[in-house]
């Protein structure tokens, strides 16, 4: 009798984030996963060509996750409001996820075509709904350059001794700094 296959690349891609979150990046290797999962190795090349897509793949679901959050907590909303909702949402959901925040890190290893990219690309889609495109504020390219930055010094042991609702402060004022004109800060 032939065994039934039980594995897919959901599954895959569940027990991938589970092992980053509690090993780390480096650790999560396809044998490691594939002994995590109960198959052979070479069983996961039927759903992912190596370890790289399957970085980008774990990625790409979380992300998808993050813009899911996204858009049902941004309807309705606008101005300084949708923004800072924007940004926060972000920003917790980056530093809640150990899997995330991992992969974001060497984003630049990424081409186009990748599964990840491509979900970045409908988050940036997303936060372009937000009007942020106008002469008298700097790009969205910027924005969220400056939305990761602040997520990786969040978690690092740089600002150790700031208070969380010190760091808050700083991050609003941050983003409403780059989103808005000048004459919207000065209400």
């Amino acid at each position: 009798m032939v065994k039934k296959r039980s594995l897919d690349l959901d599954k895959v891609i569940e027990k991938a984030t589970e092992l980053i979150g509690q090993k780390g990046l480096s650790a999560t290797t396809l044998p490691t996963l594939a002994k995590e999962l109960n198959v052979r190795s070479q069983s996961l090349y039927h759903y992912v060509s190596g370890r790289k897509q399957l970085l980008s793949l774990v990625g790409a679901s979380r992300i998808n996750i993050l813009k899911q959050k996204l858009v049902d907590n941004l309807m309705g909303l606008s101005g300084k409001e949708a923004i800072l909702k924007f940004a926060d949402i972000v920003r917790d959901f980056i530093l809640d996820d150990p899997a995330l925040i991992s992969i974001l890190y060497h984003l630049n290893e990424y081409q186009q075509e990748d599964a990840i990219t491509q979900e970045i690309l409908n988050i940036i889609a997303l936060a372009d709904k937000l009007n942020l495109r106008d002469n008298s504020t700097v790009s969205l390219h910027s924005l969220i350059g400056a939305v990761l930055g602040y997520v990786f010094l969040d978690v690092s042991s740089s600002f150790a001794d700031e208070t969380s609702a010190k760091a808050n402060e700083g991050y609003h004022e941050m983003i409403l700094q780059l989103v808005l004109p000048k004459s919207i800060l000065q209400d």
